[in-house]
């Protein structure tokens, strides 16, 4: 017995010797990128017009599907949301002055159906048009209609307002940092920015020099935020990082030409900003975001004889001048989609999607969307007559459509559009059903 005891001991000392002789590789344990969560949006949710009398609605996408599978009433005309948490999204109701009381829907989700609604009542006449949140129980809507403009707070659990904030003139973009310490105010009339400690509601500076600053966004380290100028087709950078400010500008971007809305992608730390026929990149990992190597791409217009359909009206149409206002970025970092219209000579709207890789920066091909008969009494002055949206597992990418009235779906693994869903049952006289004006990623 004490034979075999010796000999396991000099055995270990044997393998202790060779585990540390030159031989000895180590075990490394990679810290591999942290990935999107595919199960992260379930949803496309459509946030539909219906006239300035009666309800909009909210249109439920179901990924796996392609389906339509719950609608639920929104207030009087809806035009902006924000997912708030992981089963509630904010709806801003704009309503008619002096008419109907403007209002916030707040949506209920449990799984991926609606199953509830609550709603919280602004100021009269306060013309609210945007809405943003990254807390759990409070949120902010712009008032542009109130004297002085304002901000609302707005606390989602008890349903209220519980305090405003004076604006500049006609605010109508806002950006809270990740981290909920800062808000961020676009006031398109005057020209400026204002800036906000969210804990108290103090204002940290008035920044100004900006020249119709109409969309902001934060980047994912609450330490920049980025504004988009449409006269000057500039992107501005304010450095967020001092504690009590004031904020100030530290450089500017180039941005696309009309550009009215830009799409931070937090994944792969870029701007896609669409605008005129051409889409602009910029890496927003730099202190001041740079171009990427092949920005801006031009969009080119899809030639109408290659539609697939004889019947789409822009078949035989001549193609005009291509306006290219909506982005949307894959979660899984691989491809970009941009959606771009023409109107022909009969006021035919004839959409495409462009399909842009993400690695090479280059297109890699045009997808035609079915033509349609512009509205021209609405979705021509609407603020996204095109959205885009995309599925949390990567597999679809949706552009909703005002004139259209609905909601078109692209299979990313096809590259290939597989139809539409049309948006609910409308009021309007020769309209489509409800006018699609805001697409998001819902639960």
């Amino acid at each position: 017995m004490k034979r075999f005891v010796w000999l396991g001991f000099v055995l270990s000392i044997f393998l202790m010797s060779v585990g540390c002789g030159e031989t000895f590789r180590p075990i490394i344990v990679p810290n591999p990128p942290i990935f999107p969560n595919p199960k992260a949006a379930h949803t496309v949710v459509s946030i539909n017009d219906n006239s300035t009398a009666v309800p909009g609605t909210a249109m439920v996408v179901d990924v796996s599907g392609d389906t339509n599978i719950s609608v639920n009433d929104v207030g009087i005309t809806p035009v902006h949301a924000v997912q708030q948490t992981a089963n509630q999204i904010l709806v801003v109701n704009q309503a008619a002055p002096g008419v109907q009381a403007a209002s916030i829907t707040k949506l209920l989700f449990n799984s991926i159906l609606i199953f509830g609604k609550g709603t919280i009542s602004l100021p009269p006449n306060s013309a609210p048009n945007f809405v943003a949140s990254t807390e759990a129980s409070q949120a902010y809507v712009t008032l542009p209609g109130l004297t002085p403009p304002s901000v609302g707070v707005v606390n989602t659990v008890s349903d209220t307002v519980t305090n405003t904030i004076p604006a500049g003139n006609n605010p109508v973009a806002l950006a809270e940092t990740p981290n909920q310490q800062k808000l961020y105010v676009a006031n398109q009339g005057d020209n400026t920015v204002g800036s906000y400690n969210t804990s108290d509601r103090s204002l940290r500076s008035v920044i100004t020099g900006f020249s119709s600053p109409v969309w902001l966004n934060a980047r994912s380290d609450s330490q920049r935020i980025y504004v988009l100028n449409q006269a000057s087709s500039l992107v501005s950078t304010i450095d967020t990082t001092s504690t009590a400010g004031p904020d100030i500008v530290i450089g500017t971007s180039p941005a696309a030409p009309n550009a009215s809305y830009m799409l931070y992608d937090a994944n792969l730390n870029r701007l896609y900003i669409p605008g005129a026929s051409e889409l602009v990149m910029l890496d927003a990992s730099q202190s001041i975001p740079q171009p990427l190597s092949g920005s801006p791409v031009l969009i080119p217009a899809i030639a109408p004889t290659s539609r697939a359909s004889t019947g789409d009206p822009c078949f035989t149409t001549a193609v005009t001048t291509l306006n290219t206002i909506a982005v949307t970025a894959l979660p899984d970092g691989s491809r970009v989609y941009v959606g771009s219209y023409y109107e022909d000579a009969s006021h035919n709207i004839c959409p495409q999607v462009t399909v842009i890789d993400a690695v090479s920066n280059a297109i890699k091909g045009n997808i035609a969307i079915p033509g349609f008969a512009a509205f021209d009494s609405f979705c021509s002055t609407t603020r996204f007559r095109l959205m885009m949206a995309s599925a949390g597992d990567s597999s679809r990418a949706y552009l909703s459509s005002c004139d259209g009235g609905n909601v078109n779906i692209i299979d990313t693994s096809k590259e290939a559009y597989v139809g539409n869903l049309p948006a609910p049952a409308g009021t309007r006289f020769g309209n489509p059903p409800q006018n699609p004006v805001f697409l998001i990623a819902g639960p």
